[in-house]
């Protein structure tokens, strides 16, 4: 039914303001609409402040609940252990999560520009989203029905490494745009490319560009060439799978991806791009892992003497690397050349000088196959290495060298030691019986002086494993350590003043506030002037014409004892010169025999030799 409209201008209200009103009914209901509109926008109006009022509330609250901001931008390690060798030269860090701080004004430009090419073209253009490449990121993933593209700028990114949580959520979300557009407000370009690249993590759940570089390369990042700096940028978008050390021909197949977009963003001439392509990587010439059995006893010191700690501190160390990498080549070869002959699986060997400073440290054949400290931790028989302290205590007691002794089958109860190779001499002179080895004639000096005396001077010069309570020890029966055996040796060379090992010199905050200065060695003369003297002129002939004549160095005064335990499973030989004393140990960590021509005066003789030439040469 046609209905019947009258116009009017609402009452109060102009034309050009409230438009034209109707009123009638319709089915019989009035209507007015000024009414209805007024209704209308009084509630909208009424919505709009409250979802204002709301969404005021929430990025209030949003705000309140960002991370401190300020704190974790300052912070960038847990604190850190750096250890240096005795020349300054780092040998590695412990519980250090970032690497070297780097500023991108003082990168090479082609660090930098790798990594804007690949993760963010725009990234000096935009202010911190980039809506453009959102879009097109949006279009891009549309289009091949998959997430083909990624929309983060660099400073988004940015933002997500400050967040400790990775937490997937409208309100992470948020929280993350606020972040950005605060980094954009308070910092500038430079600085949030900086911050970026000290926070990535490329390596190891280690962060920042450096430490990638030093992993990866073996070289500063200030080092990095082109094709160097788009293998690091190219990682980005996968760090694992993109890492040269586990996937070289992916990685290298995304860095010629990245030096393109170089080239293309005119970061880098078209001969650059065609020469960087055909780049090889070489793997990294890493440090020696036998390095890491010195620093596993350096951090057990360092735990003893000051603990844990709450800022970064610096461990200057004795190592000697020159010798440590000669002694680290030498073992190596040793193994690789008479290994499977004589049936040997390791060897270990240290080097001390007079103030007892651990020059080299070798803990085994293979840190990575074993971090068990040969050197430190292992305990096995000495044979005949122990002897000198049997012959030192007979010095004490007042035996002479030229005492003459019957090289005979002596028995002290039911035990009736033998030589080694069931030979006897008749009578021979105690020095000649330590020079040739002889079993029999320390049977007969402990029988003298008595057990307890060998048992004393053992304990004095710094074996303080417990020695066995029978006569056997003096044929070196009971367990010790090599280290300890070389520093007892050390005292010897010391001039009969004790010799404590250490490996650390000092220890300071990263500002240089001494925390921890070793000063001298806190022992005194353990053997009289003239007794050291008659036990190194026995030991020298030990050397000269005796089972140690494979350690000779010509023109150098060397001192020194073979030792072997039953049926071969140890070989050991313990020298020194005036100035350094050097342990050798070889053998099997299952205790199996090695051949029988496998005896201190062999392997670990030459290979002491070969260590000590060169400490006393350089």
């Amino acid at each position: 039914m046609k209905q019947k409209f009258k116009y009017r201008l609402s009452k109060g209200c102009k034309a050009y303001h409230c438009g034209p009103a109707y009123y009638g009914k319709i089915n019989g209901v009035s209507y007015d609409t000024v009414s209805i509109w007024r209704k209308i926008f009084y509630y909208l109006f009424i919505a709009g402040i409250w979802s204002g009022i709301a969404l005021s509330v929430l990025l209030v609250y949003l705000a309140l609940t960002l991370p401190n901001i300020e704190s974790i931008m300052n912070q960038t390690r847990s604190p850190s252990i750096t250890i240096l060798d005795r020349s300054g030269e780092k040998i590695t860090s412990i519980n250090d999560l970032y690497g070297d701080t780097v500023e991108v004004e003082k990168l090479p430009k082609h660090i930098w520009q790798a990594v804007v090419a690949t993760e963010d073209k725009r990234f000096f253009e935009h202010c911190g989203v980039d809506i453009r490449g959102l879009f097109r990121a949006i279009y891009n993933n549309i289009k091949a029905n998959r997430t083909a593209q990624g929309g983060s700028t660099i400073t988004q990114q940015l933002a997500k490494n400050i967040f400790l949580s990775r937490e997937r959520s409208i309100k992470r979300k948020i929280q993350e745009v606020m972040l950005t557009l605060w980094l954009e407000n308070k910092l500038t370009k430079n600085h949030i490319l900086s911050l970026y690249l000290n926070r990535v993590s490329l390596v190891g759940g280690k962060y920042g560009i450096s430490i990638a570089s030093e992993t990866i390369f073996g070289k500063s990042v200030y080092d990095l060439n082109i094709a160097e700096a788009a293998i690091l940028a190219g990682m980005l978008k996968a760090p694992s799978k993109l890492n040269p050390m586990k996937n070289l021909d992916a990685s290298l197949n995304r860095m010629r991806v990245v030096l393109k977009l170089m080239y293309e963003q005119g970061y880098i001439s078209k001969d650059e791009y065609e020469t960087y392509s055909n780049y090889q990587y070489q793997k990294k010439s890493f440090t020696s892992n036998q390095t890491r059995y010195f620093v596993d006893y350096t951090m057990d010191n360092f735990n003893s003497i000051i603990g844990a700690v709450d800022t970064d501190v610096i461990v200057y160390t004795t190592l000697d690397n020159k010798v440590q990498k000669t002694a680290e080549n030498v073992i190596k070869s040793y193994l690789n050349n008479d290994g499977e002959k004589y049936k040997f699986s390791q060897v270990a060997s240290v080097i001390l000088n007079n103030q007892g400073e651990i020059l080299s440290m070798i803990g085994g054949s293979d840190y990575t196959q074993s971090q068990f400290n040969r050197v430190t931790q292992m305990k096995r028989q000495p044979g005949s290495i122990f002897k000198p302290f049997v012959y030192l205590a007979g010095v004490e007691y007042g035996l002479k060298p030229e005492d003459e002794f019957e090289d005979k089958l002596t028995s002290i109860g039911e035990w009736t030691p033998k030589n080694h190779d069931d030979k006897y001499l008749g009578t021979v002179t105690m020095a000649v019986a330590l020079e040739k080895s002889l079993n029999t004639v320390p049977v007969q000096i402990a029988r003298i002086i008595g057990l307890s005396n060998i048992v004393k001077t053992a304990h004095k010069l710094g074996l303080v494993d417990r020695l066995n309570n029978d006569y056997s020890i003096i044929l070196g029966t009971s367990e010790t350590t090599l280290l300890d055996l070389s520093s007892a040796y050390a005292t010897f060379a010391n001039k009969g003043y004790g010799v404590i090992p250490h490996s650390i010199r000092k220890i300071t905050t990263s500002t240089g506030d001494i925390i921890y200065e070793r000063k001298g060695s806190g022992v005194g003369r353990l053997i009289s002037e003239e007794n050291v003297n008659t036990m190194n002129s026995m030991l020298r002939s030990v050397i000269e014409g005796g089972t140690g004549a494979n350690a000779n160095i010509a023109g150098e005064m060397v001192f020194g004892k073979t030792g072997t335990s039953q049926n071969n499973r140890d070989a050991w030989f313990i020298g020194y010169t005036p100035n350094y004393t050097a342990g050798v140990w070889i053998g099997n960590d299952d205790n199996t025999p090695m051949s029988n021509a496998s005896y201190g005066g062999t392997i670990p003789a030459k290979i002491f030799k070969t260590l000590m030439t060169y400490v006393i040469v350089h």
